[in-house]
């Protein structure tokens, strides 16, 4: 195919200044990329590192995970290592990369293993991947390793084959960051050789690998998603490659197919045609429409609709573009596509336009093509010969443009009218004719044809002898009169392209202006909401109609209740017709075939992997949308299909971690629960089968003792339960305070003298304050918190240690402290103390973290505030509570 003039596509060129921008001052991303654990990632990153450093880079190793492969931890010799960050979670250290010291140290080369890994709670991000891109912009270039099952957009279709849900992944987008990509390959042979040689996993788990994930039929699917995904990402790269460096010769890397439709009927056999080849070919195929600016009747418009719509539902990549000649835009979207093959059918001829174009479509691309194949798919009827058209300018200016014409004119006849006799009739009327030109500059064609017919009937009647009639003589003056409406229909039509390509260069910038501040907030949107919000913004911009977008429910039904609308008047019947939409996944509604009565238009939103709502538009008049209008629309719910998709796997990622250590949390409570009920239970049972021996109930001391213990525990298993059911009814939200209004004073004392156990191995004293404080609230629940909090110091104290309970008034607040001499409390911030099921490392036994969790709860529905802190003289804790005080008159109280 001989090069045509290269010109580079507006969005293309945008898309590659935006990856410029993101590029700039920010180092390079090499992901080396598998189909599953155990093909050598980690390897292949070592031995690439160990390469660098031989070349004179600063690399280092901010975190490897080896997993006991000696082959791994042989090639990792030599390069400096990163330590790791530790991390208390629960009372287990963990140990994760140390982004901070990794910026710090700010090497030439960082190697960060296992991309998808959710790093600690507590960590500075929450994903790996978000280290290594924070890496990235500070300057730092990054070699890391993922596999294809933690890729998002593949994370369901890894779950459909090997059955193994997929907890950890990364989004696609970010591997927009990726300067390079390297597949490391390994037949599923030899990687189950190197399972079963222990080189994969070790032990019980190669094992269990071998039974589930490590099935040959399973990796041979995870293998062609891996050479699938590593194909499409150098296809991407090659063609942007080749658009930003203006290569548009074809080269034949790989069959793709393009078809020219139009508003014809014989178009969508074309389609049909184009689908069958690249379906055998295993090929990407594309369906091309050229706007060359001819307008289009109503009955035209939907032929072409329906064509473009079945090429999508075909599969095909729809292209629109704008473009005089058919051919030129052919060749230039083939290159740009780096197509290897036309599908078209046989057109028709046009005796004068094939005469001064080279011949016909056909024509041309035969002439000119070298490297492309062309397939001329037969029609039902033989080309056809067409006449000489004449377009007919549209005269549909406003009368206004036409009375000021008419008065230019005028004018140019008023000042000729003088020099008529000095320069001639003939310059008179050059000098008219030069008159038409500027018009051309301002006016559309109808009032530049009106120009050249008044001014040729002034200058006949005011100047062509005999003046004052329209008799002519002489054939010079004919020809001038005919060269008036040449010239007139020449400019007419050159201002009218120059006016049509200015509104298409308009329309585009415009278009992409939308795009591009649609894409830039869609990035920064954090919530589905959000982010519908942003397309609803982009959509009135650019329709000035009213949305509203649904999405799919956990039913997997689209949810009657609107992510967000600005449509307020949304009726049962447009719900029915965005039901039906998404059933079908097919458009309907306003200006389809399906529903047409319906006042909106329903477009369904369909994101990488499945359709996941759809957009109600609602147009504010009658008219139908044009080719750039529905391209846009396509375009805007495209992005926001993909972006509320992401989102939706982010969301699901969350709840499938809240799963997660909702369920460890569960299997620990019930460990912990189990052990806090069997304990006392175990004393319970045996001192009661101790007191049944005869021996044991005539030893009084005995007896003593051992009734005693049993009431310890049995009290040691009430305050369990009571925690228990205090923490499902707080859960629940089911908690009903009453509203007696007592003296804390009274209420403390009260308390502690019933709290004997304890006084048995503390000393419990009591500092009251002088004058007498009041409260109001539930004296039940507020006892609940005072016991939690003195047996919690009782508990961290050694026996015969001294506690104290402090009251004193605190402004507004009542205030009462527990003061105790015990360790302190541990290096963590203080308000972990009061999480749900918290234990601090070192506790001792007894106990399931939720005596403080329940205290704090009681407190605050009570509308104060519970503080825990260290004494001055780093002697033991101090937790404090404050309760909003009342002011009661003498007398209220019984």
């Amino acid at each position: 195919m001989s090069p045509p003039e290269y010109r580079p596509n507006p969005d293309d060129l945008l898309k590659g200044i935006q990856k410029v921008e993101h590029q700039r001052n920010r180092g390079k991303l090499k992901v080396f990329f598998g189909m599953c654990p155990g093909v050598g990632k980690t390897y292949a990153m070592l031995r690439a590192a160990q390469e660098k450093k031989a070349a004179g880079l600063d690399v280092i190793v901010g975190l490897v995970e080896t997993h006991g492969r000696l082959d791994t931890e042989n090639i990792l010799k030599g390069l400096e290592v990163l330590p790791r960050k530790s991390g208390d979670y629960k009372g287990a250290v963990l140990e994760e990369f140390d982004v901070d010291r990794a910026l710090t140290r700010k090497p030439d080369l960082i190697l960060v293993d296992e991309l998808a890994h959710s790093n600690a709670p507590g960590s500075r991000h929450p994903k790996r991947y978000q280290d290594v891109k924070e890496l990235l912009f500070a300057g730092i270039d990054v070699y890391t390793t993922l596999n294809v099952q933690h890729l998002e957009s593949r994370a369901d279709l890894v779950y459909q084959i090997s059955g193994v849900p997929v907890r950890e992944t990364v989004p696609d987008v970010f591997l927009e960051f990726a300067d390079q990509i390297e597949l490391v390959d390994l037949s599923p042979e030899e990687l189950l050789r190197r399972l079963k040689d222990g080189k994969v996993y070790l032990g019980d788990r190669a094992e269990r690998a071998a039974e589930n994930f490590f099935k040959e039929e399973k990796l041979i699917a995870l293998r062609e998603l891996a050479l699938r995904f590593t194909a499409e990402i150098v296809d991407d790269q090659l063609r942007e490659h080749r658009q930003s460096k203006g290569i548009l010769s074809t080269w034949n890397t790989n069959e793709r197919l393009i078809v020219a439709i139009s508003h014809s009927p014989f178009s969508a056999r074309l389609i049909r045609s184009t689908r069958r080849t690249a379906f055998n070919l295993e090929a990407p195929w594309v369906a091309l429409h050229v706007d060359t600016g001819v307008e289009l009747s109503a009955s035209d418009h939907e032929t072409l609709t329906k064509n473009l719509n079945l090429a999508r539902e075909l599969g095909a990549e729809v292209v629109m573009t704008k473009d005089r000649s058919v051919s030129e835009a052919l060749k230039r979207v083939a290159a740009e596509r780096n197509v290897t093959q036309i599908v078209m059918g046989r057109p028709d001829r046009r005796f004068l336009r094939d005469f001064f174009s080279g011949g016909n479509i056909l024509d041309q691309l035969v002439n000119e093509t070298s490297e492309v194949d062309i397939h001329v798919i037969r029609q039902k009827r033989r080309p056809i010969y067409r006449g000489f058209h004449i377009q007919w300018p549209k005269f549909n200016s406003k009368p206004a443009i036409y009375i000021k014409t008419s008065l230019y004119v005028g004018l140019l006849c008023a000042l000729g009218f003088p020099l008529a006799e000095t320069l001639g009739y003939r310059a008179i009327g050059f000098g008219l004719l030069l008159g038409i030109l500027p018009i051309a500059t301002v006016a559309a064609a109808g009032p530049i044809v009106f120009s050249a017919a008044l001014s040729a009937v002034l200058w006949n009647f005011l100047f062509i002898p005999p003046r004052f009639t329209f008799s002519i003589r002489e054939p010079e003056d004919v020809m001038m009169i005919l060269a008036y409406f040449a010239v007139a229909s020449v400019a007419g039509f050159l201002t009218s392209r120059i006016k049509r390509q200015e509104n298409d260069l308009r329309q585009r910038e415009r278009r992409s202006s939308i795009l591009y501040e649609f894409g830039k907030r869609l990035a920064e949107a954090a919530a589905s909401e959000e982010i519908a919000s942003e397309a609803v913004r982009s959509i009135e911009l650019a329709f000035s109609s009213t949305v509203a977008i649904t999405t799919v429910s956990e039913s997997g039904r689209i949810s009657d209740q609107f992510l967000v609308s600005t449509e307020r008047n949304v009726s049962e019947k447009d719900l029915a017709v965005a039901h039906w939409a998404f059933d079908n996944q097919k458009k309907a509604g306003w200006r389809t075939d399906t529903l047409a009565s319906s006042r909106c238009l329903c477009i369904p939103l369909q994101g990488r992997s499945s359709f996941i709502g759809v957009l109600l538009l609602y147009p504010q008049d009658d008219r139908s949308l044009s080719l750039d209008q529905e391209n846009l629309i396509e375009t805007i719910c495209g992005h926001l299909a993909i972006a509320l998709e992401r989102e939706s796997f982010e969301a699901l990622s969350r709840k499938t971690e809240v799963y997660e250590k909702s369920e460890k949390l569960h299997q620990a409570l019930l460990n912990t629960v189990s052990h806090e009920l069997r304990t006392p239970l175990t004393t319970i049972i045996g001192g009661a089968t101790a007191l049944r021996k005869l021996g044991t109930a005539q030893d009084q001391p005995t007896r003593e003792k051992i009734a005693e213990d049993v009431v310890e525990s049995a009290e040691r298993l009430n305050q369990t339960v009571e925690n228990l059911m205090d923490m499902s009814r707080i859960a629940s939200g089911v908690l009903k305070l009453s509203d007696d209004i007592f003296e804390l004073n009274d209420f403390i004392r009260s308390v502690v003298q019933r709290s004997a156990r304890i006084q048995k191995s503390h000393r419990l004293t009591c500092s009251f304050a002088s004058d007498d404080l009041f409260l109001k609230g539930d004296e039940k629940f507020l006892e609940h918190v005072l016991v939690n909090l003195i047996s919690n110091a009782a508990r961290y104290s050694n026996p015969g240690s001294s506690i104290r309970v402090v009251t004193k008034k605190n402004q507004t607040y009542a205030e009462f402290s527990v003061v105790d001499e015990g360790v302190g409390i541990p290096d963590v911030p203080p308000e972990r103390l009061f999480e749900r099921f918290y234990r601090a490392e070192g506790s001792p036994l007894g106990g399931v973290g939720l005596g403080l969790s329940i205290a704090k709860s009681i407190v605050e529905a009570h509308g104060g505030h519970i503080f825990a802190e260290n004494r001055p003289d780093d002697r033991g804790s101090i937790f404090k509570v404050l309760l909003p005080s009342q002011e009661v008159p003498e007398g209220v109280l019984r």
